[in-house]
């Protein structure tokens, strides 16, 4: 099928990208999303706190030089409440020579914003001003200080597991001050979209820091805007280490693993925005069993989904959302991940690569909403791990997944070898399989496993899918407590080896009773359906455990860690359903990146760049993944829509289609975020599984195509309309000129004849041949054959069907 674009002034290409193919949930990632307004039509004057810090929004002249100040009273330290005398007692300048990127303009509307990070829980004002005056003034501003909790906060030199260290004596505080004040003797490194290619990803590397390993000065790197294609990695055994996102806006995108700590301790990584990943968003790696890096703490993050690695390169299937969100491997320890949003990420959390890669250690996972994610949350081997408080919503598997019940088995909490799991107070909303421990039944393979007593086949723990591979860990839940798999006495232990030596008659009471005090998970009717207390959790090391995993010869063996207690101080009560109704709302609100305020203008009108009919693209094929010819990925005769748009406050795009000059129908509302601004009408899973096509190209009809911008505050203007007409026909002609030699020159032109009447004969190739031309020639979109006499005449030509 031929087409045409009237407005010349679009090209006419046909091109896919692997990597950009678009499905399920697509992550909302702001870029340099500041509230702003248009010139002589709104005037922002606007300021507010998110936790630790403060932020102004004000209309000015893009020209002016604004100086913004702060000063604070009443400040606290969050660690026991103790006044804070010493700081901000004067009006202090923020955006110094060094600092001068926390204030940035949005040319389009002379919208400034002023962020100031660091600034403990307290009451706060902010001047702007401008040649010594003070042009806006803001008052009151109360910041809190974010949730400290968890195995992060450990003091490093406190810690029962190897590799103790004193990086660390206040726990996981980067380059701050363990009240919340930035550390006066940190460096601050800000990383721009304009100064990004200044650095090496091994930033925390480099001469800066100084040539030793264990460097130790602390160290803040703020990311302000949208960075792409790049990563940032800490040298191994430093330490100190700070990196934070300004505003609502910092991102990082479209690169391999993006940040990675490569063996640092006391690494803080918070508010940003991390999306389209080809290795992992965040690695957490300890550098070693002999370094094992400790407290790390990562908070207040939204997290995307990477790559789709299984069209680009053929690899696995598990490889279709990218890898891991936030990765933790090698033997890493004392780590909290807290108040994170993960948005469709496939692989979200993998604790432990290998039984061999991760040593015995504490970790805390709470306050995140994983939301359309579909494993791994978190997935653990080795771990002694307090699980609570989260939110898992919607995670269905995805179609590569093995079934169980008659569904896929994605799931929320999976205990590998020789995990131990505290989870409580969790949230399961529409989630196939809240727990999974291993030798129950998940993804791949099979194994039979032998069992106390006979179970139906169809239920996870029928043992004819192998989960995980790995020797069993452990889950303990208020829900297993009674009905669960606890011996009566020591001696009822299934096997000697299925506990950790040394536990006592008293020890065991007690760990049933600290069993028995933590808080319900909740489930709401679609996750209660398979899951099931005696066949689902348990601690399954009793002599008549419901299912008997069977003898493991893994060395370390599976043990029950009955001396592990999390710290349930900070955990939220979810006993009754206005509890855990609090509780979502906390994390709907809280988790994730810095939000930004609400529009109060409508979004600049897009502009399409480019309108074609697609040919069919395949994707990479040659893998026992994918075998030849690939995986239809672009379907023909579907049409792709690209269009250009940097108005910061677009939240989304509404695109429009019009055949024949009939009615204008919505073809999409696509999200605006770092990806391509594209879209395809048709719609496809990560696996080429095809659901619809929303519109098709059919020779004979004339096309139209509009779109536009949407915030909260309403619509842009629509679009120039874009005319896509198709071929009614089309005719090849040539000529031949005689050149020096026995080379010759040939001429070939394509006549169109479109569907509203008008022709266009400026499709036109040159060729220098030898001699005759008797052969097949690329003229555009066309294939044409061309057969010459004489070396001056053209004996044959047609266009090829």
């Amino acid at each position: 099928m031929e087409f045409k674009i009237v407005r010349k002034w679009i090209c006419i290409v046909i091109a896919a990208t692997l990597f950009f193919i678009s499905f399920g949930i697509t992550p909302h990632m702001p870029q340099n999303q500041s509230a702003s307004a248009a010139p002589n039509e709104n005037v922002i004057n606007e300021a507010g706190t998110w936790f630790e810090t403060a932020y102004a929004v004000w209309t000015g002249d893009i020209d002016d030089k604004y100086e913004i100040y702060v000063r604070g009273s009443n400040i606290i330290d969050w660690r026991d409440g103790s006044p804070i005398t010493d700081f901000l007692t004067d009006w202090t300048l923020v955006n110094d020579e060094d600092n001068a990127p926390l204030v940035r303009v949005d040319p389009a509307r002379n919208t400034w914003r002023a962020d100031i990070p660091g600034l403990p829980e307290g009451v706060y004002e902010i001047q702007v001003r401008l040649d010594g005056k003070v042009e806006h003034s803001f008052s009151n501003l109360q910041t809190e200080a974010f949730p400290r909790n968890g195995a992060a906060f450990i003091p490093s030199n406190e810690n029962p597991y190897s590799g103790n260290h004193d990086f660390a004596l206040d726990g996981a505080i980067g380059g701050y001050l363990p009240d919340g004040r930035v550390n006066p003797e940190a460096k601050i490194v800000y990383i721009t979209p304009e100064t990004a290619s200044r650095y090496a990803n091994s930033l925390f590397n480099d001469s800066s820091r100084g040539s030793t390993a264990d460097q130790k000065q602390p160290l803040i790197v703020r990311f302000v805007g949208n960075i792409t294609e790049r990563g940032a990695s800490i040298g191994a055994g430093n330490g100190n280490v700070t990196i934070e996102g300004i505003g609502p806006d910092a991102t990082l995108s479209h690169g391999p693993t993006l940040i990675g700590t490569g063996g640092a301790h006391n690494v803080v990584i918070r508010n940003m925005n991390f999306d389209y990943w080809t290795g992992d968003a965040i690695e957490i790696h300890g550098g070693g069993d002999t370094l094992r890096a400790s407290n790390i703490w990562v908070h207040n993050n939204t997290f995307g989904y990477g790559q789709n690695l299984h069209f680009a390169k053929a690899e696995d299937p598990d490889q279709a959302k990218g890898d891991g969100a936030v990765d933790i491997v090698n033997h890493a320890r004392n780590y909290t991940v807290a108040y994170n949003y993960f948005a469709g990420s496939s692989k979200v959390m993998l604790i432990g690569g290998g039984v061999g890669s991760i040593s015995e250690h504490y970790g805390t996972i709470h306050h995140n909403w994983f939301q359309g994610t579909e494993e791994r949350t978190p997935r653990v081997r080795n771990g002694r791990i307090h699980v609570y408080n989260n939110l898992y919503e919607n995670i269905q598997g995805h179609a590569h997944h093995d079934t169980l019940l008659d569904r896929n088995t994605g799931y929320g909490v999976g205990a590998a070898h020789n995990a131990t799991i505290w989870a409580e107070g969790n949230i399961f909303d529409n989630v196939n399989f809240p727990f999974l421990r291993s030798r129950q039944g998940h993804a791949r393979g099979s194994q039979g496993n032998e069992f106390g007593i006979d179970l139906p086949n169809n239920t996870p723990n029928a043992g004819f899918n192998h989960f995980f591979g790995d020797a069993p860990g452990y889950i303990i839940t208020r829900e297993a407590v009674f009905d669960g798999d606890f011996p009566e006495t020591v001696e009822d232990f299934r096997l000697p080896s299925d506990v950790k030596p040394g536990m006592t008659k008293a020890d065991l009471d007690a760990l049933r009773a600290d069993a028995s005090q933590l808080e319900p998970n909740i489930f709401d009717a679609a996750s209660s359906k398979n899951f099931n207390v005696k066949e689902d959790v348990g601690i399954v090391v009793a002599s008549d455990s419901t299912t008997q995993n069977p003898n493991m010869t893994t060395n370390p063996a599976s043990q029950l860690d009955w001396a592990f207690r999390p710290n349930r101080q900070d955990v939220w009560p979810t006993g009754t359903a206005e509890l855990a109704s609090a509780l979502r709302t906390e994390i709907e609100t809280y988790s994730g990146s810095q939000f930004d305020i609400a529009p109060i203008s409508v979004p600049a009108a897009p502009q399409i760049t480019d309108v074609r009919i697609n040919e069919e693209v395949r994707s990479a094929f040659g893998t026992e993944h994918i075998p030849a010819p690939g995986k239809i990925i672009v379907h023909e005769g579907t049409f792709t829509i690209d269009w250009a748009n940097n108005d910061v406050l677009t939240e989304s795009y509404e695109i429009q289609m019009n055949t024949n000059n009939g009615e204008w129908i919505s073809l999409a509302e696509i999200a605006h975020n770092t990806r391509a601004k594209s879209y395809i009408t048709q719609d496809i899973d990560q696996f080429a599984n095809l659901n619809g096509i929303a519109a098709k190209a059919e020779n004979g009809d004339i096309y139209q195509f509009r779109i536009r911008a949407l915030n909260a505050a309403g619509a842009s203007e629509w679009s120039t309309v874009v005319v896509l007409d198709t071929v009614e026909s089309a005719e090849a002609s040539a000529v031949m000129n005689k050149l020096k030699g026995n080379q010759n020159e040939l001429i070939i032109t394509i006549d169109e004849v479109y569907a509203d009447g008008t022709r266009s004969g400026d499709l036109t190739e040159t060729f220098i041949i030898n001699n005759n031309a008797e052969g097949v020639y690329q003229v555009g979109r066309y294939d044409v054959f061309v057969n010459t006499k004489g070396n001056n005449q053209v004996r044959e030509i047609y266009i090829v069907e």
